[in-house]
């Protein structure tokens, strides 16, 4: 008996380490409102890789989670990565232009307007909603220090745009 209790309290032990270490570098954010759709949608859950904020590891293209404050309050926020620091972005009535070439954006709603051209300063990060008509992002609040992102999506837990 004493024997089957101990081989439980190494399994439950064992199970609450590999928790422990997945909530740490794998932790889940719900989305709200609709600046993200097609791709993600009002209610979806999806896990963010706090390694990444650690290692700084970000790209052009990747889905980012950052804190805004507002009005005194925190929000928590899931933008698109892009344009890096010294990077050039030119919004344009046919598309977004990074370092003089269109993006392909595939994944976008609505019709991209806002800011003409700018450099983006070293350290920080231009972000936009995939639901541009809808999304507040760097065209209204700048751009982002890469310290204040909080991690990069790594899953969902639904299909893209699907909510609960």
């Amino acid at each position: 008996m004493q024997e089957t209790i101990k081989e439980w309290g190494q399994v439950i032990l064992r199970a609450a380490v590999v928790l422990l270490i997945l909530f740490y570098f794998c932790w889940p954010v719900r989305i709200l409102g609709s600046s993200m759709e097609p791709t993600y949608s009002d209610g979806n859950i999806l896990c963010f890789s706090r390694i990444t904020s650690m290692t700084g590891n970000y790209h052009r293209g990747d889905v980012v989670v950052f804190d805004y404050y507002a009005e005194g309050e925190r929000q928590t926020v899931l933008k698109r990565i892009i344009a890096m620091g010294g990077d050039t972005i030119q919004i344009l009535t046919d598309g977004v232009y990074v370092n003089g070439e269109q993006l392909e954006e595939p994944y976008i709603l609505g019709e991209t307007t806002g800011i003409a051209d700018m450099t983006v300063p070293e350290g920080t990060v231009f972000v936009m909603g995939d639901h541009r008509d809808t999304s507040f992002d760097s065209r209204n609040m700048g751009v982002i220090s890469m310290e204040d992102l909080k991690g990069k999506v790594i899953f969902s837990l639904f299909p893209p745009g699907k909510a609960k």
